[in-house]
């Protein structure tokens, strides 16, 4: 969502009501349901078993069994969210940093929600980079120009060629608002 510079800094994150963000947590509650049925199943398959055999230990299998699917079922879900996060983690202190020479990649199998935010920041990363490349360039051509005028000044030239090389600093300047005010429409 593109912002322009106001001076005052915009307030995110406010979220709108529970469901929000419908998608991903419309996809994380059919999850659920998925995995609350294949238990129930199970269970049932367990304790039909534990009739026919007799078993009189049920409940501490049952229970552990829970424990052992909710385990699995929880880290193979947290997978493809935590891991997405931490490395989003990770590039955000780099940007932090000022080091903006970093690309970030998620798998094909971690969320889809979080593999929009990447691109998000892959955005950044590259618009941040060009601005960068664009405000170094012109900063060495503003030096460049300013030693060309010292140099003109020191040999004593004519205010005609003085002129024109304050033109060619007027222009570096107007570059360099440029590129500092791109910054700032992020």
């Amino acid at each position: 969502m593109p912002h322009t510079h106001t001076g005052k800094r915009a307030i995110l994150g406010k979220g709108k009501g529970y469901l929000n963000v419908a998608g991903p947590q419309y996809r994380f509650i059919i999850f659920l349901l998925i995995i609350l049925g294949v238990f129930t199943l199970l269970l049932k398959v367990f304790q039909k078993l534990a009739e026919f055999v007799q078993f009189p230990v049920f409940l501490p299998i049952a229970l552990i069994m829970l424990l052992f699917f909710i385990g699995i079922v929880g880290v193979t879900y947290s997978h493809t969210i935590i891991g997405p996060l931490l490395r989003i983690r990770q590039v955000l202190q780099h940007l932090a940093m000022g080091d903006m020479n970093i690309c970030l990649r998620l798998r094909e199998t971690d969320d889809p929600m979080l593999k929009e935010i990447v691109q998000e920041i892959t955005i950044l990363c590259e618009h941040s980079r060009n601005s960068y490349a664009v405000l170094q360039e012109s900063v060495k051509e503003l030096f460049r120009e300013l030693a060309a005028l010292q140099e003109v000044v020191r040999r004593g030239a004519d205010n005609a060629e003085i002129e024109k090389h304050l033109e060619g600093l007027r222009k570096k300047q107007d570059l360099l608002d440029t590129v500092i005010k791109s910054l700032y429409k992020m």
